[in-house]
């Protein structure tokens, strides 16, 4: 796995992916890593080339900052509606 991964890596990422930083499992077995995507093309293109290897988990995530104005945002519009 290590040897496709210095592929993958040596090849550079789609234009639309950047790293954000990536963990190693201390008891081995996972990877964990971070992206900032463009779009899930980007992040399917970058991962298409282990999924013979290993599970491949998505897990999209926002921003604490961006999340909280978001559910402001939508509860504003429930109270507005008068549904919250």
């Amino acid at each position: 796995m290590f040897k496709r991964w210095e592929q993958v890596e040596g090849e550079g990422s789609p234009e639309g992916l950047k790293v954000i930083n990536q963990w190693f499992d201390a008891g081995g077995g996972r990877i964990i890593t971070v992206y900032e995507v463009e779009s899930i093309k980007d992040y399917v293109a970058h991962n298409f080339s282990f999924t013979d290897l290993c599970h491949v988990e998505v897990f999209p995530v926002v921003g604490a900052e961006e999340f909280k104005n978001f559910v402001f945002k939508c509860m504003e519009s429930l109270n507005a509606k008068n549904l919250f």
